[in-house]
C-alpha cells in the first residue's frame, strides 16, 4: 500500500515498498560514485537496485528527484559529522589559553577533512551540481547554514581572545576556505602535501583570528 502523491510517483508507507525505495537509493549512492550522476541513467538505477524500469517510475518521477533525495541525506549525513565532532571535543568548554585555540582550529579542520571523506567521489558530483541546479543549491546552503550556525556560537566563545569584530563573516570565512582547502586535497589531490597545506591553513586562521599570534 502506497500513498499517492500529486505526481506520477508514490510516497510507500508499506514494509517492502519502503525496502524497495531504499534499494534504489542504495542503487544511485553506489552508481553515482563510481560512473558519475550524468553517466547514470534511470535503467542502471533500476537493473541495480533489481527492479523493473517501469517500477521505479513507481518511487521516483526522475533520476533527479534520486539525486536530490540522495544529496539531501548526503549533506546531512556530512554536516551532521561534522557538527557532531565539534560537540563531543569541545561541547561548552571555553578555552583557557591561546594554544587551546589552535587545538581547537586544527580540530575544525581535521572534522571538515573526515566529512568530505564519506563519499569523495559523489562529493565531487554534488559540488558540479551545486553550479547547475538550485535545488541541489539550497539543500546544501542549508546544510552549510548549520554549520556556520555552530561556528558563531563556537566563536563567541572565544570573544576575549579574538581580534575580529565582526564574528558572523569570519565563521563564514573560517568555514568556506576551511572547507574550500579541504575539498581539493580530498577532491583534486593537489600537488603540495596534505600536511604541509594544512598546517598553513591552520597557521593562517590562528593569526588571522586570534590577538596574539600562536606558536
Amino acid at each position: 500500500m502506497v500513498t499517492v502523491s500529486k505526481n506520477k510517483a508514490r510516497i510507500p508507507v508499506q514494509k517492502r515498498s519502503i525496502e524497495t525505495r531504499e534499494k534504489i537509493l542504495n542503487a544511485a549512492w553506489e552508481l553515482f560514485a563510481e560512473k558519475g550522476y550524468f553517466k547514470t541513467s534511470t535503467h542502471d538505477l533500476a537493473d541495480r537496485a533489481g527492479v523493473a524500469t517501469g517500477s521505479f517510475y513507481g518511487y521516483f518521477n526522475n533520476k533527479k528527484e534520486v539525486g536530490i533525495e540522495l544529496m539531501r541525506r548526503f549533506y546531512k549525513e556530512a554536516s551532521e559529522k561534522a557538527l557532531s565532532n565539534f560537540y563531543i571535543q569541545i561541547g561548552d568548554n571555553v578555552a583557557e589559553n591561546l594554544d587551546t585555540g589552535r587545538k581547537l582550529v586544527r580540530f575544525i579542520i581535521k572534522s571538515l577533512k573526515e566529512s568530505h571523506a564519506i563519499n569523495p567521489r559523489l562529493h565531487k558530483e554534488t559540488t558540479a551540481l551545486i553550479l547547475l541546479d538550485e535545488d541541489v543549491k539550497k539543500i546544501s546552503n542549508e546544510e552549510d547554514k548549520k554549520i556556520i550556525t555552530f561556528l558563531i556560537a563556537f566563536l563567541q566563545q572565544y570573544k576575549q581572545l579574538i581580534r575580529v569584530d565582526d564574528i558572523e563573516a569570519a565563521a563564514v570565512l573560517l568555514f568556506r576556505t576551511s572547507d574550500e582547502i579541504v575539498h581539493r586535497i580530498m577532491i583534486n589531490k593537489e600537488e603540495i602535501e596534505e600536511e604541509r597545506l594544512l598546517g598553513e591553513l591552520e597557521d593562517m586562521i590562528c593569526r588571522y583570528l586570534f590577538i596574539t599570534d600562536l606558536k
